[in-house]
Parts: C-alpha cells; structure tokens; sequence
C-alpha cells in the first residue's frame, strides 16, 4: 500500500508539471520555431554566396509566430557558428529604440514632441537658430541638422558647442535629410528628461517589458565571446570597438536575432502588449508625420513608411531605398508635405542599419502582421534590403 501510494504521487507530480509547462507556454506570445523553410533558406545562402557574407541571422514573423534561421560563421578566427545569441551592432537600428523611448516620454507626459528640444538640453542657447526645433523634427529627419558635424563632437560640451554655432541652411521642418545628429541629439534630451543613463531607460521602457536580455550600448565582459566579427564591403576585417561616440543613441547599440525578433514583434502586436505605455509610445511611432510629394513614401518616428505596391517593385534599382547615409536621392530632396499620410492598410514600413563592418535591415506589413528582421556581419549596401523585401513579399499579401 506504502508503495502504492509512492508511485501514485510520482505519477501526480509528473503530471503537475506537465500542466505547469503546458500552462505557462499557452501565457508566451511568441513562439520560435527552429525548423527551416526551404524558400527562405535558398534566398539566404545565394544572397551570402553572391555577396561573399560570413555570417547572417535572419528571423521570419507571422502574426505571433517567430522562425529564427542562423547560416555561417560569427567569426572566423574563432570559428564559432552563428546562433541566437550572435550579437551584432545594429547601428541605426539604434534610431528606431531612440524613437520609441521618446514616444514613452511623451505618453508619460516628460516630453511634448512638439516643443522646442532646447528645454532638455542644458547649456544650449542659440534661440535663433535652435529654438523652433521640435523632437518631432528631431526624429523624423527634417531638423535641418546635418548628418554629421565637422569635426564630429566627442564629448556633451562639443555638442552643446557645434550646436550653438550651427546655422541651417533650410527652416526646420521643410525638407528631409536623414542625420545621425538629429536623432543622437535625442539620446540627451532623453537622459535629461529622464535624469538616467540611456541604457538604464533603456532597460526599464523596453528591454524589460519584452524580455529582451541581450541588447546593450557596451556589450558585458562575460558576453563578449558572442560578439560577430565585422567585414567593410572589401572584406576588411572592422575589429568590435567600446567607443559608442556621441552619436551613441543614433548608431551604437548591439544585439542578438532574438532580441530583434521580439523588438519587431512588439512593433507589429503593440495593441496586445501588457505594458500599456509601451504600447501607446509604439502607435505614436508609426504616424505617418512628413510624407515626401511624390506620396509613395512617409517618414515615421525613425522608420519610414512605403505604399505596398513599392514592395512589389522591389527589384534592380527600381525600389525606394531607405538610405542610412547623407548620399540621398535627387527624389528624396523634394519638399515634404506635414500631416500627409498614406493608407494604413496598403503599407510596409521598414528600416536599414549599416556600419562597424555589419549590416541590417527589418520590415514590416502591418495589415498582415508580417514581418522579417535580417543581421549580418558585412557591411554592404542595397542588396539586403532586396533580400528582405524578397522574404517580406512572400509572406505578405502584396
């Protein structure tokens, strides 16, 4: 009878774990799935076999449903594969979190987007010039900030300096140029508003919330080892550097396939977050605030957005390039329109990364609650933004 009642129990407990298991799993939202797809695979192996790329992440979204995909090596040297937990510089992917954290604030009420950014910049007092700048502008690429200043500031005081002695060539607001000094003057206005560091913000707004464990502006002693080794385009092997520089908010911030993949999920299911605000600051991001004349494209908070038969079109040099430099097209230079917009239901909205030897490109289909996030330890140009619409066309209905 003892040992009845022995095994008995043995049997309950398995069986309670088995619904703990079971009932926790059903609470996740997003689930990977570690099978291949033949389609995307092909499309990623002649995509690193043409381009001569040694290692790549690529991460597919379908509704709740995330399929990780790793091909090659992180580095070579070391000879270690790429896994989920590959950390790549993600460069001006950087511009999109600094968007959302801003677009926290705001719902928070800690920041109006649409006054002047000088009230959170201490020791700035060029009025003439500054004073009608909003963070708005800031982060919607039409501040008329250059995309860099010459010399580049390497401290807070240099900045405040560069920037009382900037004189714009155009009124805020009027024309779009995409600047890593726009959206890295953000960074500070945040840490003012804030009265934090920018990753420690960055921690409580949105690592936390989406559980994201692997996403720093200087990556940890102990997970240095997972850090990918960067190519410039000749190959050139671009050694992993702690200097995050001033620009730190605009272009410096590292992270794994996962963690993007659960960023980009969030960006796609905003509505079904349990963090409210989070969720709110996501909606804010996505208004379509300056749209360019010919209405195929509107520029976001950092990410832009494109009407769906763009994506269609995506092929050669025919598609609309989301650039990530100051070369911009003829096209790109026009006069914008405020308060334009594009239809909601007829979009992708996506955005690029390149520099520090790596490039990146994530999309998505609203509409469809589509989406692809692509991480690569070579830096090149267009051709992951074809390999990406590539993926995004396939899952989509465009």
């Amino acid at each position: 009878m003892q040992n009845d009642r022995i095994f008995f129990g043995a049997i309950m407990m398995r069986l309670f774990k088995v619904f703990i298991v079971l009932f926790f799993s059903l609470l996740i939202p997003i689930h990977s799935y570690a099978v291949s797809n033949d389609k995307i695979n092909d499309l990623a192996r002649n995509f690193m076999k043409e381009n001569q790329v040694e290692g790549m992440s690529v991460a597919v979204l379908d509704k709740n449903r995330i399929l990780i995909l790793n091909y090659g090596i992180a580095d070579e040297f070391k000879k270690t594969p790429v896994t989920n937990d590959t950390i790549y510089t993600i460069a001006s992917f950087s511009k999109t979190v600094t968007a959302t954290l801003a677009a926290i604030a705001s719902v928070e009420n800690k920041l109006n987007l649409d006054e002047p950014f000088i009230q959170h910049f201490p020791g700035l007092n060029n009025d003439k010039d500054m004073g009608s700048i909003t963070t708005r502008e800031l982060l919607g690429h039409v501040s008329s900030l250059p995309f860099d200043f010459t010399p580049r500031p390497k401290t807070y005081p240099e900045l405040v300096s560069a920037l009382n002695h900037f004189d714009p060539k155009w009124p805020p607001g009027t024309e779009y140029s995409y600047s890593n000094a726009s959206i890295g003057v953000v960074g500070y206005v945040l840490q003012n508003v804030y009265s934090e560091k920018y990753q420690d913000i960055l921690n409580g707004k949105i690592l936390k919330p989406l559980h994201m464990t692997s996403t720093f502006l200087t990556v940890p002693a102990e997970k240095e080892k997972y850090i990918a080794l960067g190519h410039e385009k000749d190959n050139k092997i671009v050694p992993y550097s702690k200097d995050n520089g001033v620009w730190f908010a605009a272009a410096s911030l590292k992270s794994t396939i996962s963690d993007m993949a659960k960023y980009l999920n969030a960006h796609i299911n905003y509505a079904s977050l349990q963090d409210k605000n989070l969720a709110r600051g996501i909606a804010v991001v996505h208004e379509n605030n300056y749209c360019f004349a010919d209405k195929l494209s509107c520029e976001q908070l950092a990410w832009q957005a494109h009407v769906i038969s763009e994506l269609k079109n995506s092929s050669g040099d025919s598609y609309f390039v989301a650039y990530d430099s100051n070369d911009m097209p003829t096209f790109a230079r026009k006069q914008i329109m405020e308060n334009g917009g594009l239809d909601k239901s007829k979009i992708f909205i996506d955005k690029t990364g390149s520099g520090f030897g790596m490039s990146s490109y994530m999309a998505y289909i609203p509409a469809d609650k589509v989406g692809v996030v692509i991480l690569l330890n070579k830096g090149i140009a267009d051709e992951r933004i074809k390999l990406g619409r590539d993926i995004l066309r396939s899952l989509g209905s465009a």
